[in-house]
């Protein structure tokens, strides 16, 4: 048994990467606390105005999507103009379009490869992104692409990106936070949720759990991703990171969360961890005056494409 798992043909990444995320598409958006209300427009709006050195921009693409979460309060905060949406995802993508229905946002969508993109060249006055970049297996085919399809003039935005550093420091303190839930749950039983044991209970369950370890392929260096823009042929190259405290602090956040049984924590731990974030997210604006720039966490990069 042992010999045929191990010649067992692995899935490429970026069909485990359709299948993972078709699979989490309908409870994305509750499992990561995804909204379109002020909470995440204000997140959103933050690293906007932090980023982009204009107000508004004209066609906007967002690539790898998902449900929406970045394209859509970036709409809702007065930057886009026309939104346009891909994601490898047929599902996230249909739940994008959902989304920005309800929202009123005549959203453009449609399934598509980040490192082949479906349009024309110089289709996009802004190109941007939030946690996929890490899901691609060769991420400067996507900086190429999203070269070509800008206007000259044009500017790209990603944001959310993991640097090698900051996360290992953020899985480290996750693993702190199970291991202290679990001595918490040995004094006083009943705290965390029990161990799924059998099979799992559908289809979509089963694609999670197998393909879970299978979809992040990248952590980043900063001043390495800075180069890949350079070399790409993009000018005014800038890349800051953010989240040290508030990176580990919600990683333990998320790990209790996950280990909890349903019903335990509630609204007030809701808010309670939301404005313990937005506290260490301030004290790590000042950090970052002292503290090296690949310590924190996330990565955001910004770059033009020349103008013609």
């Amino acid at each position: 048994m042992a010999k045929a798992a191990a010649s067992k043909p692995a899935l490429d990444p970026k069909t485990a990467n359709v299948l993972y995320h078709d699979a989490a598409a309908r409870s994305y958006d509750t499992k990561w606390a995804i909204s379109f209300d002020e909470r995440c427009i204000d997140y959103v709006r933050e690293r906007a105005e932090r980023m982009l050195p204009l107000g508004r921009y004209g066609d906007v693409l967002e690539v790898g999507a998902g449900t929406g979460f970045f394209l859509l309060n970036l709409w809702q905060a007065g930057f886009v103009e026309r939104a346009h949406a891909t994601d490898i995802s047929p599902g996230m993508v249909a739940a994008s379009v959902e989304n920005a229905r309800r929202l009123g946002c005549d959203l453009r969508a449609r399934p598509a490869d980040a490192e082949g993109l479906p349009y024309p060249d110089a289709s996009f006055d802004l190109v941007v992104g939030h946690a996929f970049l890490h899901h691609l297996p060769e991420p400067r085919d996507f900086l190429a692409e999203a070269y070509r399809v800008l206007r000259p003039g044009g500017a790209l935005l990603v944001a959310g990106e993991p640097t090698q550093i900051g996360d290992r420091l953020a899985r480290r303190a996750g693993r702190v936070a199970s291991g202290a839930f679990a001595l918490v749950d040995r004094a006083r039983p009943g705290l965390r949720r029990p161990a799924q044991t059998g099979e799992p209970r559908s289809e979509d369950d089963r694609v999670l759990r197998d393909l879970e370890f299978e979809v992040d392929l990248h952590t980043f260096d900063p001043a390495t991703v800075a180069g890949w823009a350079r070399a790409g042929g993009f000018t005014a190259v800038r890349v800051e990171t953010e989240e040290l405290l508030s990176s580990l602090f919600g990683w333990s956040v998320r790990t209790v969360e996950a280990e909890a049984c349903p019903g335990l924590l509630g609204e007030r731990w809701a808010w309670f961890a939301y404005r313990s974030y937005l506290r260490l997210y301030r004290a790590d604006r000042l950090l970052a005056r002292v503290v090296p720039r690949p310590w924190f966490y996330n990565l955001l990069l910004y770059a033009e494409k020349p103008p013609g």
